[in-house]
């Protein structure tokens, strides 16, 4: 039986999944393939030292890549365009990170997914395809609530001493308190959104400290702000994907129940959820 490749991939990873029916045939992880900020070699390079070891075993007849910075025709034929040089027989469906997001979460149902991972985003997901969504716009201007957005305020925060000598403490374990050396990081770097995430996420070394509980609440209600507000007269559930959100389930519970939201799940990956939409579809049958 010919095998289908799901491949979810933010802008720090990629989790790959080959599967036939109900079976799993191989997974394995990446770092994050994100056209906005690689280039089409340094996409191929990061492929193939990933899944090398997994190429050729079986007919590959499908992938579906569901990517940060796949919003546009132009992206998506630069992933494709990768793709091919390894999938040369296959057919392609490349859609956004939030498809799959959604897809994951709701599957045939109706809902308001929600990205809160190194970035962030919301839609509104009819069960088969995006009706709404909020432009995300990327770290730097948007992203609000994201590991990226936490991880500006840490940083501001330690370089200008402002954070509390804990949190000072326990970034100086990982970078130097130097100017220079952040703004390399973060303006001549490909990977600038992926280290201020690292950054956001050295907190959660101390959960209950009450600085990081007040950026986490700072982080929930900034993206509530920003995008679920746009959806607040449907009478809809609620759905969280990402790192951040796991991180922050229960301030994101805690938060959306004092603000009248149904939550339906807060969940780490969508994979799992995108197999069981496909299988549906590819698999009528089950095998």
């Amino acid at each position: 039986m010919s095998a289908t490749i799901i491949v979810d991939s933010g802008s720090t990873s990629a989790d790959w999944r080959a599967f036939a029916g109900s079976e799993i045939i191989f997974e394995t992880q990446s770092s994050g393939l994100n056209p906005l900020y690689l280039s089409e070699d340094e996409l191929r390079n990061e492929i193939d030292k990933n899944l090398k070891p997994y190429l050729g075993f079986q007919e590959i007849k499908r992938v579906y890549f569901f990517g940060a910075g796949c919003n546009t025709t132009e992206n998506q034929m630069r992933i494709q365009n990768v793709l091919s040089l390894f999938f040369p027989e296959s057919i392609f469906h490349i859609a956004s990170d939030l498809d799959g997001a959604a897809m994951g979460l709701f599957g045939k149902d109706e809902g308001i997914a929600c990205i809160m991972g190194t970035g962030s985003n919301a839609c509104h997901w009819d069960g088969k395809t995006i009706l709404q969504k909020v432009p995300s716009l990327g770290f730097i201007i948007g992203d609000e609530g994201s590991g990226a957005w936490i991880g500006k305020q840490v940083a501001a925060d330690y370089i200008r001493g402002m954070a509390p000598e804990e949190i000072q403490s326990l970034i100086a374990e990982e970078y130097p308190k130097d100017i220079e050396f952040f703004q390399k990081k973060v303006y001549q770097s490909n990977y600038a959104s992926r280290f201020l995430a690292h950054i956001g996420g050295l907190i959660g070394l101390l959960p209950n400290h009450p600085y990081t509980q007040t950026i986490y609440r700072s982080a929930f209600h900034a993206f509530h702000n920003r995008f679920i507000s746009s959806y607040k007269n449907m009478d809809l559930e609620y759905g969280f994907i990402g790192g951040i959100a796991i991180t922050m389930k229960n301030i994101i519970e805690e938060e959306s129940a004092k603000l009248g939201l149904k939550i339906r799940t807060v969940s780490h990956k969508p994979v799992d959820g995108i197999q069981d939409y496909l299988k549906k579809e590819l698999y009528p049958e089950g095998r």
